[in-house]
């Protein structure tokens, strides 16, 4: 069976430095461009660090929340194959399209706010250990 991660990304905002693309302009640094200040992004940390440990064969999928047409079918398809029913399956779907969740095979591992990178290796590890 494949395991599969989700991660529920936030919003991405441009930063407020000015020039074509929001960057930190510097006319004639590196050849007359300017340089790109990289966006501090939590959900690429995570991923990063979940794809370098994991095994292959997990499959790792980052989701917008308002991509709600394919998250909503997947939590509840995942969450019922887990057993939950109800209730229990509202709540869960409800914490797994929360901006910055991670869900491993329908279990919401942290919803609102994901942890840091070696924390959130450490959950989703847990959790597949259970299978």
């Amino acid at each position: 069976m494949t395991s599969r991660v989700i991660l529920v990304r936030g919003a991405r905002s441009a930063g407020g430095g000015g020039g074509c693309c929001s960057g930190d302009v510097r006319p004639f640094d590196e050849g007359g461009s300017h340089r790109h200040v990289p966006p501090d992004d939590a959900v690429g940390a995570v991923y990063r660090a979940l794809r370098a440990r994991l095994p292959a064969g997990v499959v790792i999928e980052v989701v917008s929340p308002s991509n709600w047409l394919w998250l909503v079918p997947a939590l509840v398809s995942a969450g019922r194959q887990r057993g939950l029913r109800g209730a229990a399956l509202r709540r869960s779907v409800r914490a797994g399209l929360a901006v910055e969740s991670l869900i491993v095979d329908g279990v919401v591992v942290a919803s609102g706010e994901l942890p840091g990178p070696a924390a959130a290796v450490a959950a989703v590890e847990a959790e597949l250990a259970l299978r």
